[in-house]
């Protein structure tokens, strides 16, 4: 290789090296800005959606609670008249919805109890990408 090519060559190798360093210098590339941007919003997402499940859950609860004892009182009642020979189809109709009720609500609080675990296993995923 001559000299002259060897020059060549180096300054085409040294202006490619410049602008690939002046690249990177530049800061964040328009991708780069769209993904943090759709990071940041997603955390947001995460935390609003775990709020709400939160307090969702909560409320769930308390109807759970209730639930549970109207359903204790409403079968030591039955218990009690079917011991009499008084139990009635309606009062065993009631027991039954009752307790259908009950395994409904119960349904819903083990959904919110799984909905928020997940989303803290994701915030925390997320966390140890960062």
């Amino acid at each position: 290789m001559t000299m002259k090519r060897y020059m060549r060559l180096a300054i085409k190798t040294g202006f490619i090296l410049m602008a690939a360093l002046w690249l990177a210098g530049c800061g964040e590339t328009k991708t780069r800005k769209e993904i943090n941007r759709r990071k940041a919003e997603l955390k947001q997402h995460q935390e609003t959606e775990l709020k709400r499940a939160q307090e969702e859950l909560r409320l769930t609860d308390s109807l759970l609670q209730l639930a549970n004892t109207e359903l204790e009182t409403l079968q030591k009642q039955v218990e009690a008249d079917k011991l009499a020979l008084k139990a009635t189809a309606e009062e065993l109709t009631l027991l039954t919805q009752t307790r259908i009720r009950r395994d409904s609500i119960r349904t819903q609080f083990e959904a919110l109890g799984m909905k928020i675990r997940y989303i803290r296993k994701k915030q925390k995923e997320v966390e140890s990408e960062e």
